[in-house]
This record gives C-alpha cells, sequence and structure tokens, in this order.
C-alpha cells in the first residue's frame, strides 16, 4: 500500500507527463498548420466575369447600344423590304394592265379588219400603245412588258409567262409575214382566225389566276 507521500509523487509525475504530451501535440498541429499550403482563391470562370462585366455600367451601356443599333438596322432592313414589295406589286399590276389592253385592242381591231392594212394596224400593239396609257410603258414591246412580268411572279405563274412569251414571238413573225403584203390586199379569213386565235391563247394564259 501506497503512502501518501508516495501517492503524491506519482500524482505530480503524472500531470508532468500531461503536460509534456499537451506540448507536445500543440507543437505538432503548429508546425502542420505551418506546413499545410494557403487555401486558394475561389476561380472565376468566363461566364461569371462576363456577367460581372454587363453588370458594371460600362457594360450596361455597352449592351444598350448594341441592341439599339441592331434593333434600328432590322427595323431599317424590315422597312426597305416592305417597299421593294410594295413597289413590285404596284409595277406587277400596271404592267399587267397594259398588256391586258393591247390583247383587247388587237382582237377587237382584228375582228373588224377588212384588208391587210386594217391587220397591219391591229397588230401595233406588239411594238407599242396606239392609245397611251402609261408614259413610262407605251413605247416597249409586247415582249419586253412580258420579261418584266416574269422577274416579278414566282412558281408556276413564271411558267405561264414563259408560255406567253414563246406566244409574242409567234405572234410578231406572223406580223412580219403581212409586212410583205400590200395593205389593200383584203385579209383572207384563215389569217384572220390564226391572228385572233394566238391572241386570245395568249389572254388565257394572262388572266389564269395564280396558283
Amino acid at each position: 500500500m501506497l503512502t501518501e507521500e508516495e501517492a503524491k509523487r506519482i500524482a505530480a509525475e503524472e500531470r508532468y507527463r500531461h503536460e509534456i504530451r499537451k506540448s507536445l501535440a500543440d507543437g505538432e498541429a503548429t508546425v502542420a498548420a505551418a506546413a499545410a499550403p494557403a487555401p486558394e482563391p475561389a476561380k472565376h470562370g468566363f461566364s461569371a466575369k462576363l456577367m460581372e462585366f454587363l453588370n458594371s455600367s460600362v457594360g450596361m451601356w455597352l449592351l444598350s447600344s448594341v441592341v439599339l443599333t441592331g434593333g434600328a438596322a432590322l427595323l431599317q432592313q424590315i422597312q426597305h423590304n416592305h417597299e421593294v414589295a410594295l413597289k413590285n406589286r404596284q409595277d406587277l399590276t400596271s404592267h399587267r394592265f397594259e398588256i391586258e389592253h393591247r390583247l383587247d385592242a388587237m382582237v377587237f381591231l382584228l375582228r373588224r379588219a377588212k384588208t391587210v392594212g386594217d391587220a397591219k394596224a391591229a397588230l401595233n400593239g406588239i411594238f407599242k400603245n396606239p392609245i397611251p396609257l402609261s408614259a413610262e410603258l407605251q413605247n416597249r414591246s409586247l415582249g419586253s412588258l412580258y420579261l418584266t412580268v416574269y422577274t416579278l411572279l414566282e412558281g408556276s405563274a413564271q411558267d405561264k409567262t414563259t408560255q406567253a412569251v414563246k406566244l409574242v414571238k409567234r405572234l410578231e413573225e406572223a406580223e412580219l409575214l403581212l409586212q410583205s403584203e400590200p395593205d389593200s390586199k383584203p385579209l383572207d379569213e384563215t389569217q384572220r382566225t390564226q391572228l385572233t386565235k394566238l391572241i386570245t391563247t395568249i389572254q388565257h394564259l394572262h388572266f389564269v389566276p395564280e396558283k
């Protein structure tokens, strides 16, 4: 059995050992903390930097400038396209009206023609309009009017216009043959029928509704 003095001595030794262990443990922790690398600062991605820039006063100014400039350009392009489309519709209407008027006049005059001279006069509409409707289109040939109409149409309407141009060429050839005959010669009924049929075929192509 330990005496009181031995018990005190053992207790003092235990306290001393505990203090030593604690001191060593604290020293190791301090060394480990000093040796550990410092944590890297948080990295910001490109999107984060971009959002930060756009939220700045300079970024907001730049963004608003781009939006306004792009919007203005888009509106100008829309307006330009609208003006072009409107001009094309107006040109198409005026050219069609000119063509219709000439074809109607030729058929009307051919049906009443008595001589080759009368037939020649009736076919003058191939090259110019004897009754002016438009100063701009008056001296245009029928073929050139159709070629302009062709550029303003699409799809099946262009195909019909191409057929009409070919028939106009045939009409021009028929008119050329008439020029070799004297004006006073009576108009042959076969000639009248062929010419009238050719013109009415062109009219049919011209008046067929677009699909």
